[in-house]
């Protein structure tokens, strides 16, 4: 990467990266019908397509409430939380295992049932 530099760093639920391939996969299909996508992104959208656990205008929507419901969570959290659901309290201790904060066990409650909205 000589004479490249990052401008801007975005993080992605799982259920946004399955969007960005279908689509990716759609415009190669226009260009070459026999192989519309390399091994990796196949294999990355077959990922996509099995551990989706919401669709991706509810994974935005749900980023945006965590993200303004809790003054410590950022980006990078959020989603790693959207692409686990976690469903009590100990799952939220693993994902927060290493960070710097940790969750309140009525936070960590908070959490589940802004994501109860969204499970199927």
């Amino acid at each position: 990467m000589i004479g490249r530099k990052k401008l801007e760093e975005h993080y992605l639920t799982i259920a946004e990266t399955k969007e960005i391939l279908l689509r990716r996969r759609e415009e190669g299909l226009e260009e070459n019908p026999e192989e519309p996508m390399f091994y990796e992104a196949r294999i990355s959208l077959e990922h996509a397509e099995r551990f989706a656990k919401v669709t991706p205008e509810q994974a935005k929507e749900l980023k945006d409430k965590l993200i303004s419901a809790f003054e410590w969570m950022d980006e990078r959290l959020a989603v790693k939380i959207i692409d686990i659901m976690p469903e009590d309290y100990m799952d939220i201790r693993v994902i927060f295992a290493k960070e710097d904060y940790m969750p309140t066990k009525e936070e960590a409650e908070e959490i589940i049932r802004i994501l109860d909205e969204y499970r199927e």
